[in-house]
């Protein structure tokens, strides 16, 4: 159902930057205003130059177009020969665990129309973010990052064809700030390709991780497909650069997207903990000692966890925090229009049931994205309510994976920024080139050159 294509990406050219450590970038949508600045004056070729460019529209995408001219130019990042797929490892070490390993591979995929039942979305999406990509895209004429989607495998095929390429040394490495090593392997043999594409074409994808890339993508190709007249023949711009990963990966680890309010006043926490008191079990705790005040969060929501129910953390700052557990039986009037999948998440808890009732935070100011901040770190959301940036830190527990599937399956959608797939992959290991006359086809017979006319 999902047609994935092998391409001749857009790659730093190893022999003018021959460490790509120091040109990758995270996606845009996780870098913070101090660490674009810290990326941009760590190399004058940094991705993040061109993916998140500095300035206010439209110069701002005029000027990124313009620097990605100049690179492909100078030699910096040049065309790959032939169509291939980009297999990638990544291995990390989470806090006090043993170290994982995730693989998947970079390709283009061809973009559904809404509603298709081959590519499934499970977040809303918000109107800034789409459009700033859709107008980036427009002026690069390029996708420079991979949205991240997850397949199904009933027999771990397509995971031990990736896993094979440990054997050998990679085509490509880096190492991020945070200890994330990615390698990767360029694979332009028809031979491999075929069995990859093969056995992704019999299931739906899930769109993970990139919901605003994959929206504005839809929205470009019309916008292109427009200028350049109708075609039966697919082309560039009808497809999206796309990391494919197994849902069965036991590297895959999924962490919440925790909520901070802005533009609220202080001492509004206290009179919320009364009003949602007849819904809401609320326990109010001290932080204890010199340990340290996140892991004392942490261990609290992996309390709440073992317990069951739907729960989470309120830090409002100061010298405590509150758990708040979801009475039985109390959302059955608040939730009781949405499907089973959604009706306890906690996220969905917390949006239909707090956020828009108690504090006028309603879809309309979500999707314009000047109410809440969002991040994946316990300790990031209490810096930002501790440091005035914010006013309440609602802390999430992590979403589960087979809930996630049933919510994609069933075609629902989860608040925006529900899930955070660790690590990230990189925006600057491959580009895509959108251009209206090159046509892109799925693996032929045994002559690589034959992908791309």
């Amino acid at each position: 159902m999902a047609t994935v294509i092998p391409f001749r990406g857009l790659v730093y050219d190893p022999a003018r930057v021959p460490d790509l450590s120091m040109v990758l970038a995270p996606p845009y949508d996780v870098i913070s205003p101090e660490r674009a600045a810290e990326l941009r004056a760590r190399h004058p070729k940094n991705i993040v130059h061109v993916d998140l460019p500095d300035g206010d529209p439209p110069a701002r995408y005029a000027g990124a177009a313009a620097l990605l001219s100049g690179w492909i130019a100078e030699g910096i990042v040049r065309r790959d020969p032939f169509p291939a797929i980009y297999v990638v490892a990544q291995s990390w070490a989470p806090r006090g665990m043993e170290t994982k390993v995730r693989w998947g591979f970079i390709a283009l995929l061809r973009i559904e129309e809404e509603g298709s039942s081959a590519v499934l979305p499970h977040e809303d999406t918000m109107d800034a973010p789409r459009r700033d990509r859709t107008d980036l895209a427009e002026a690069l004429r390029a996708h420079t990052s991979p949205i991240f989607l997850l397949h199904t495998e009933s027999n771990l095929e397509v995971t031990r064809t990736l896993q094979a390429y440990d054997r050998r040394p990679p085509d490509r490495q880096a190492q991020d700030a945070a200890g994330v090593d990615t390698r990767v392997w360029t694979v332009a043999d028809p031979q491999t390709l075929r069995p990859l594409s093969d056995a992704l074409r019999e299931n739906p994808a899930f769109i993970a991780d990139g919901h605003h890339r994959y929206a504005a993508a839809r929205d470009l190709r019309d916008r292109l497909a427009r200028q350049a007249g109708p075609s039966a023949r697919p082309r560039s711009f009808d497809h999206i650069l796309a990391y494919f990963c197994s849902v069965e990966s036991p590297g895959l680890t999924i962490l919440p997207y925790h909520r901070v309010t802005r533009g609220l006043p202080q001492e509004r926490f206290e009179t919320l903990m009364q009003e949602i008191h007849d819904a809401f079990v609320v326990k109010r705790f001290a932080f204890e000692g010199r340990d340290h005040r996140g892991d004392q969060i942490r261990r609290r929501l992996r309390a709440l966890a073992a317990a069951g129910g739907t729960s989470f953390v309120v830090y409002p700052g100061g010298g405590g925090f509150a758990t708040v557990v979801l009475r039985e039986g109390a959302a059955a009037a608040a939730l009781g229009d949405l499907p089973e999948p959604l009706r306890d998440l906690d996220v969905t808890v917390l949006h239909r049931m707090i956020l828009e009732p108690r504090l006028s935070i309603d879809a309309e100011r979500q999707r314009a994205g000047d109410a809440l901040r969002f991040t994946s770190e316990i300790d990031q959301a209490i810096d930002w309510v501790d440091g005035a940036r914010g006013q309440l830190a609602f802390l999430m527990q992590p979403p589960d994976r087979a809930r996630l599937m049933d919510i994609a399956r069933a075609g629902l959608r989860m608040p925006q920024k529900s899930t955070y797939f660790n690590p990230k992959v990189p925006t600057g290991l491959v580009l895509q080139p959108l251009d209206p006359v090159e046509e892109v086809h799925s693996v032929p017979g045994p002559d690589a050159r034959e992908f791309v006319s």
